[in-house]
């Protein structure tokens, strides 16, 4: 069962898809595993040439008598192959959402957050549950945390002694927002920078050209982002969530 801890047939069978040359997202497949659970399974015990069944299935049932916080004990994926989700379609999206965030300019571990994130059904993960679903140091999930935060696409809160990450509704609004705010600063650097040079001069017809553009640009946005504003107050509206104040 996806999201339940491996068993030792299952990692005598690991073994023997590695020995067959198999990657991580086949032998996911035949296993009906996250292909992410593979691969920290395999890393975890010695990695694709020195994987041992026996001594892994020993060492994972050590940390479940520590009670240690492994994630194995967390049942990290079990969220994501609910309501009867299919193993496959859902690896074969995770990998398809990843590269989709890493093509908008995102770094590969912003990108697996960000993934991470969005597929689970509450919207959240801690920087302990992300450290654990991505295999990755604390520090990596600082910095790629802090830079999602930085644009805008993640939210943190203190949960206790943790740090939870959160995806609001209105994050692309708000993503969106730094992009035009962004793009008015290009046109009025443009602008300036045509008026110092002189717009008979090859610089100032250059600068005045990337100017006017992000003008338009910034004009067209503003009419889009008064027009999503409107959809989303009545989209709030019909799930009652407006407070008297809005």
């Amino acid at each position: 069962m996806p999201g339940k801890r491996l068993d030792d047939e299952e990692r005598q069978l690991i073994a023997q898809f590695l020995w067959d040359g198999l990657g991580y997202s086949e032998i996911g497949r035949r296993l009906q595993r996250p292909a992410s659970t593979i691969q920290r399974e395999v890393v975890r015990n010695g990695g694709h040439n020195n994987y041992r069944p026996g001594a892994a299935h020993r060492a994972a049932s050590e940390r479940a008598m520590r009670r240690m916080p492994a994630v194995d004990d967390l049942d990290v994926d079990d969220e994501a192959y609910s309501f009867d989700r299919s193993p496959g379609k859902v690896q074969e999206f995770h990998l398809r959402l990843v590269a989709m965030f890493r093509q908008t300019g995102l770094s590969h571990t912003a990108a697996r957050v960000l993934a991470e994130i969005f597929m689970t059904d509450k919207g959240s993960l801690t920087a302990t549950e992300l450290v654990l679903r991505l295999s990755v140091s604390p520090g990596t999930v600082s910095r790629s945390t802090a830079y999602l935060q930085s644009i805008d696409l993640l939210r943190a809160e203190r949960d206790g002694k943790r740090m939870r990450y959160f995806l609001d509704d209105d994050l692309w609004y708000r993503a969106w927002l730094s992009s035009a705010q962004r793009n008015s600063t290009w046109a009025d650097t443009g602008l300036d920078g045509a008026e110092i040079f002189g717009l008979g001069t090859p610089v100032g017809a250059r600068l005045k050209d990337m100017g006017q553009f992000f003008a338009f640009v910034v004009v067209d946005m503003e009419s889009t982002r008064q027009k999503w504003l409107d959809f989303f107050e009545k989209k709030k509206r019909a799930r009652g969530e407006v407070t008297e104040d809005a």
